[in-house]
């Protein structure tokens, strides 16, 4: 059995436990009595979300599990009661189990998982609770919108989301990057890790801290920041030591006197890499990976591998539509993205295996499996396949799931370069990119 199986029944089986009750809801009278709906109805109904109306998506789940009917009102309420960390916990117990039993599918870059972390502004139900809650911005024309800041940290080699923050969209990059951080120490502790940033997560607090206790970044460097090292390069590649400058560390006298009193006694040393991008431009990347392990090539190579994080946004959030909510409730927004970072994981895991048994001889080009075509598939048969008892009759839906994802194949073109063009007109709705559910 690989992970994709395993995968699937670990979470039917944590779903059908009988601790489900505790862990799923928010308080201890929450879920006791004998209603329509059970945490468990709720946490399906999470799971086979499809960006459509409430009213639809009810209907659909009702029809399609033959389920008694309910209420808007009715689901709403039962919904207020659930957890919503429910579905990190879930997604979390799996991906411990990945890391720690599966090694064998484990992708690692020289033995290190590389992570990468970044947020995105978010548009979510645009209502005087969730301006409140989440700090709203002027809009475009006028008036307030409501935003919030959604931050995951990505496995970029084994493509899972491995943690999800959700806050205001003002929020602190750098704080949410801390705590997925703490998150991925519980979930990966066979490997050692590389966390590959973009400049808008530089600080030197974070670099101290990973120098102190090594461990390993690769972080693009902003033209501005350490603009006196940069200026002390000789060659592409080399290591420099970070002086001390009062201007910089001024403001940690109080806020972190002990990070300013380290900093003020020694020298902090950082491999500084300036890398040729295609258009020309040249960047400028510091880390402290050793350079008798790690080269030129490979330091460019692995904050490449980055862009992997903004791929998988792109696919949630088009694709899975994870911003499409229901409701204005803090609890619910947060329900329906956790539940589907849960089933962009399931489903990766289904692609990551089945992207060995293409039969590349046959193509001209490297085959990979068509995501968006994974993702719909997921959608419409997940919920079956984890509500059936029968096994057997679960083995063969989870198989024609399997075989429909296999046959739906595009090819891989590589060194595709586009000008990006900022005043080109785009159809709302452009014909290569239509949803799959």
């Amino acid at each position: 059995m690989g992970f994709k199986e395993y995968n699937m029944n670990k979470i039917r089986n944590e779903i059908n436990s009988d601790n489900i009750y505790q862990l799923s809801r928010k308080n201890a009278k929450d879920f006791t009595r004998n209603r329509k709906l059970t945490s468990k109805d709720l946490i399906y109904y999470s799971i086979n979300n499809r960006g459509k109306t409430t009213k639809m998506e009810i209907y659909d789940y009702i029809k399609e599990f033959n389920l008694e009917e309910v209420s808007d009102a009715a689901m709403l309420k039962q919904r207020e009661k659930l957890n919503e960390n429910i579905f990190k916990i879930l997604n979390q117990n799996s991906l411990r189990d990945f890391y720690e039993l599966f090694t064998e599918e484990v992708k690692t870059y020289k033995g290190y998982i590389l992570t990468a972390i970044d947020g995105s502004d978010c548009e979510v139900p645009n209502t005087p609770i969730t301006r409140e809650r989440y700090k709203s911005k002027e809009g475009a024309t006028s008036g307030r919108v409501a935003r919030i800041k959604l931050s995951n940290c990505y496995d970029i080699l084994n493509n899972y989301v491995l943690d999800t923050e959700i806050e205001e969209y003002k929020h602190s990059e750098n704080e949410l990057a801390d705590r997925h951080m703490k998150k991925v120490e519980e979930i990966i502790k066979k490997y050692p890790v590389i966390s590959i940033r973009d400049r808008g997560y530089l600080s030197l607090p974070y670099i101290f801290n990973c120098l102190k206790d090594n461990k390993k970044f690769v972080i693009r460097l902003n033209k501005r920041y350490l603009q006196f090292e940069q200026n002390l390069m000789t060659s592409n590649d080399e290591w420099i030591d970070i002086q001390y400058q009062y201007d910089r560390m001024h403001r940690y006298i109080k806020k972190d006197e002990k990070l300013y009193e380290l900093y003020k006694q020694g020298k902090l040393k950082m491999r500084f890499v300036n890398v040729l991008l295609p258009t020309g431009e040249v960047e400028t990347i510091i880390t402290n990976l050793e350079s008798k392990n790690f080269s030129t090539e490979d330091i460019n190579y692995i904050y490449q591998l980055r862009w992997g994080i903004e791929t998988s946004y792109a696919y949630l959030k088009e694709s899975m539509m994870i911003t499409n909510i229901s409701s204005s409730k803090e609890c619910i927004i947060k329900q329906e993205i956790y539940s589907q970072m849960m089933v962009y994981n399931i489903m990766q895991s289904i692609v990551n295996d089945l992207e060995n048994k293409i039969e590349q001889e046959k193509y001209k080009h490297k085959m990979k499996i068509n995501i968006n075509m994974a993702i719909g598939f997921v959608k419409r048969f997940l919920v079956k396949i984890l509500i059936e008892e029968n096994e057997t009759e679960r083995e063969k839906l989870s198989n024609a799931l399997f075989n429909d994802i296999l046959k739906n194949i595009v090819p891989i073109r590589k060194n595709r370069n586009y000008t990006r063009n900022v005043d080109k007109v785009c159809n709302k709705h452009p014909i290569t990119k239509r949803k799959s559910i």
